[in-house]
C-alpha cells in the first residue's frame, strides 16, 4: 500500500507479504511523482532497494515488432518467468512474473534491469486488463522460444501475435434443402 494518495512531502510504502531474503526489488513510479509547486512529473524515477548485501546489477535488452502490423502496440508488457521445475505452459496464464518492464509508448526496445544470475523464460504481453496474465481471446504474446540464462550480452527479438482460436462448430442446422447454417 502506498500512502498519501494525495499531495504530500513523503511517501510511505507498507508491504503485504513478507519480501525475500537476498533480493534485489525496484519500484516504478512511472510519473506520479510531482513538484509540489508547478506539477512537473519526476519521469519513470525508480527506487531499488536489496534484502541482501549487494543489489543484482544484471540486464536484458531487446526489440519488440508486431507479426502483422508495420508498428507494435504501445505500452507491452515484457517479463520473464523464472526456469524451474514450476514452469509449464499454463504459467502465463496463472503466475504472475518474477520481473516485470514495459515499452514506452510507441518505443520498440525495452531493458530489463537489477536482474539476477539465472535461467529465465522471456515473455511479451499487451496486456489489456493490466493483470499480467495471458488472456488469449483478447491479448497478443511474443516468446522466445528457448530459456535465456543471464548473463547474456545478446539483444533478443519478439514478436508479438494474436493466437488464432481453433474453429468448431456449436450448433448447425439446414435452412432449406441446400443450405447449411453453421
Amino acid at each position: 500500500m502506498i500512502y498519501p494518495t494525495a499531495a504530500s512531502k513523503q511517501i510511505t510504502i507498507t508491504f503485504k507479504d513478507t519480501l525475500k531474503a537476498n533480493t534485489t526489488y525496484t519500484l516504478n513510479f512511472g510519473q506520479s511523482i510531482q513538484d509540489n509547486n508547478e506539477g512537473n512529473a519526476l519521469n519513470q524515477y525508480k527506487y531499488v532497494f536489496s534484502t541482501g548485501a549487494y543489489i543484482d546489477s544484471l540486464f536484458l535488452e531487446g526489440r519488440i515488432s508486431d507479426a502483422f502490423e508495420q508498428k507494435p502496440d504501445n505500452f507491452v508488457s515484457v517479463m520473464l518467468y523464472e526456469n524451474n521445475a514450476t514452469f509449464n505452459d499454463s504459467t502465463i496464464y496463472k503466475e504472475r512474473p518474477y520481473y516485470v518492464t514495459n515499452t514506452l509508448d510507441s518505443a520498440r526496445t525495452f531493458r530489463l534491469e537489477n536482474l539476477k544470475a539465472g535461467s529465465y523464460f522471456l515473455v511479451a504481453l499487451k496486456d489489456k486488463n493490466n493483470n499480467l496474465q495471458f488472456d488469449p481471446k483478447t491479448e497478443k504474446i511474443a516468446f522466445y522460444p528457448t530459456p535465456i540464462t543471464l548473463p547474456d550480452p545478446a539483444i533478443y527479438e519478439l514478436e508479438l501475435f494474436r493466437e488464432t482460436p481453433a474453429f468448431k462448430t456449436l450448433r448447425s442446422a439446414q435452412a432449406s434443402g441446400n443450405q447449411i447454417v453453421i
